[in-house]
């Protein structure tokens, strides 16, 4: 059975340090899901997320660096989050 959580939940949760809903709440302001679209919040809160080693925020990190979503393309850093990402069990991350 799987339990949906609000953004309102996801929100409190991601601002209280939990990883995996500071990946969620990244993914809301990345793809514009229940919240208008704002990459710069997104980047933030992947930004977050990952540093806890939350693989796919990782991974996710990676790609806005590749792409220069928000931030300088930086293809260093995007290689860097996408390794860890791959290290880290997430293996979308194991093109580099």
């Amino acid at each position: 059975m799987e339990i949906k959580k609000t953004f309102e939940q996801v929100s409190d949760l991601a601002k209280q340090g939990d990883a995996q809903s500071q990946y969620e709440l990244a993914l809301c302001y990345d793809l514009g899901m229940g919240v208008d679209k704002d990459l710069p919040q997104a980047f933030e809160w992947y930004q977050k997320s990952a540093d806890q080693d939350y693989a796919k925020a990782q991974y996710n990190l990676g790609i806005f660096y590749a792409l220069a979503k928000s931030v300088d393309k930086d293809i260093e850093q995007s290689k860097f989050w996408i390794r860890k990402a791959n290290e880290n069990g997430y293996s979308g991350g194991s093109i580099f």
